[in-house]
């Protein structure tokens, strides 16, 4: 486990390189953070070789004619472009997910004995939120073939249980988990709690366009989950 405390910078422009493969060489994605100031239009042009996910963490977004707020993401496929831009009022925290390639986790078409390339249909990068009401948890997860990232967005008192010890989170932190290692995450007492979850590493679903993930339509839970 990575715990990166406070990850979510309060004030701007801030950039800042949270999980970085080129320190640690067991992880499946680069995670970046950057708070962008009221009305600074970001643009990525089509050079980028790998797709992305862009996580809004505090503050609201403009992309493609729409608004998006904390805990909501868009995809990126390969090559793609995207104009982003912070909604003026508050500075807007994003975080930046890009899963590291490598030979082994290109996925390939086959017909007979024949590989007919990589398939650009495959998206390796899942985004929710984790809604749990007071006293809820939710887990616990093992995921073999692809490792976790979670950030707090708020709730006092929560908790990642794992296989050997308990750890307290605050709003802002941010935690990577490897393939494998087992956790579960809780909620106090006293309020709810709400955090993004990633998946980076396997094949995880089709690739989608700008259209946003709804990550801030889930339900909050009070019991154990197995999805």
């Amino acid at each position: 486990m990575i715990l990166v405390p406070a990850a979510v910078p309060r004030t701007a422009p801030v950039f800042q390189r949270l999980i970085d493969p080129g320190h640690r060489p067991a992880v499946r994605a680069a995670l970046t953070v950057e708070t962008l100031p009221p009305g600074v239009l970001v643009e990525q042009l089509p050079c980028e070789p790998v797709e992305s996910v862009t996580v809004v963490l505090a503050g609201r977004l403009s992309a493609g004619g729409r608004i998006l707020s904390p805990g909501e993401a868009l995809h990126h496929p390969p090559g793609s472009s995207h104009r982003l831009t912070a909604v003026r009022g508050a500075p807007t925290a994003v975080l930046t997910v890009r899963p590291v390639r490598s030979a082994a986790d290109i996925p390939v078409q086959r017909g007979g004995s024949r590989a007919l390339g990589p398939v650009r249909s495959a998206r390796r990068i899942a985004v929710d939120t984790v809604l749990l009401a007071p006293g809820g948890q939710r887990g616990p997860y093992a995921v073999a073939a692809v490792d976790t990232f979670l950030v707090l967005l708020s709730g006092a008192d929560a908790r990642l249980a794992l296989d050997d010890r308990e750890v307290p989170l605050f709003p802002g932190d941010l935690v990577y988990l490897r393939a494998g290692e087992r956790y579960v995450l809780r909620a106090g007492a006293g309020e709810p709690v709400a955090a993004v979850r990633g998946r980076v590493g396997a094949v995880l679903g089709p690739e989608q366009d700008l259209e946003p993930m709804r990550t801030g339509q889930a339900r909050p839970h009070s019991g154990g989950q197995s999805d």
